[in-house]
């Protein structure tokens, strides 16, 4: 945890302390993606789990649901696909005597 977060609170997973951030997130709807920054969010220090409010969370349905218009966009990013295909090699079986730790 960084010195300037303060606990709000315990996840509801791991019981680990929560505190007050602002994440990223990336949306998908079909074939296009929509980068959200600066969500105010309750994050669990542990797991990694993300929490919003009723109000965030309208705020990221309304977006949502308007289809994420370019004209409201605060930036236009480039960004790389990559794909795994042709590169996911298949490992040997291991001989049974093999101890894995």
């Amino acid at each position: 945890m960084k010195a300037d977060q303060t606990p709000i609170g315990l996840c509801p997973h791991c019981r680990d302390p929560l505190t007050s951030t602002a994440v990223n997130t990336a949306i998908w709807q079909g074939d296009d993606v929509a980068l959200v920054e600066d969500i105010p969010a309750l994050v669990c220090q542990t797991c990694g789990e993300q929490f919003y409010d009723d109000d965030v969370s309208d705020a990221l349905r309304k977006l949502s649901e308007n289809g994420f218009p370019e004209s409201e966009a605060e930036k236009t990013i480039e960004v790389p696909v990559f794909s795994l295909k042709g590169r996911i090699r298949k490992r040997g079986e291991l001989p049974e005597d093999t101890y894995v730790d």
